[in-house]
C-alpha cells in the first residue's frame, strides 16, 4: 500500500455521514447500543440495510451472535451526547437515555429523526469489522428536525 492507516482514515473522513446508534436487547434482557456511521441502504425489495461493527468492540459478540433483532436509530443534531455515550467503551448510560421498546422488544431512542426495526438477514466478515445486514420489519419517521452529521473527524450540522 502507498498509504498509511491514518491516511486512509483521514481520506474517509472527507465523506460526510449521518450518525446512528444501533440498539438491541440480549436474551437476558440487558440493553446494549453502539454508535455507528457505517449505515447504508442495500435493497428496497426486500427492505435491507447494513451497518458494520468493529470486531474489537465490546458489543461485537452480541451483534454478531445472539442479537438477531436490533433497532437502528438515526440521531438528530440534538443527540450528540447520545452518540458520545454509546461510542465510549464500557459506559452504561441507559438510565439517562429516553427510549421506548419498538414492536419487537428492541429499545428505540426517543428523539431520533428515524428508526429502523430490523431482523438480521446476513452477517459477513469485512476485515477488522463484521458487516451486518438487517431486514427492516418496521420503521418510524421522527418528528425532530435535522440529523447529526460527522465530517472531518467532528460532529457537524446542516447549518455548517
Amino acid at each position: 500500500m502507498s498509504f498509511s492507516p491514518r491516511d486512509f482514515r483521514d481520506c474517509l473522513g472527507q465523506f460526510t455521514t449521518g450518525v446512528a446508534v444501533v440498539t438491541t436487547r440480549a436474551q437476558d434482557g440487558t440493553k446494549a447500543g453502539i454508535t455507528i456511521n457505517s449505515f447504508a441502504s442495500v435493497s428496497l425489495d426486500p427492505a435491507l440495510v447494513l451497518f458494520s461493527v468493529d470486531q474489537r468492540a465490546a458489543t461485537h459478540a452480541l451483534f454478531a451472535g445472539d442479537a438477531t433483532r436490533f433497532c437502528i436509530n438515526i440521531l438528530s443534531q440534538d443527540q450528540r451526547e447520545v452518540s458520545e455515550l454509546f461510542s465510549a467503551p464500557g459506559q452504561d448510560g441507559w438510565h439517562n437515555i429516553a427510549y421506548e421498546d419498538d414492536g419487537h422488544g428492541m429499545p428505540r431512542l426517543t428523539g431520533s429523526v428515524a428508526a429502523f426495526s430490523c431482523e438480521r438477514h446476513a452477517l459477513y466478515e469485512g476485515g477488522d469489522h463484521s458487516i451486518i445486514v438487517g431486514q427492516v420489519k418496521d420503521l418510524v419517521m421522527g418528528e425532530t428536525g435535522a440529523p447529526l452529521l460527522y465530517y472531518g473527524g467532528r460532529y457537524r450540522s446542516l447549518a455548517d
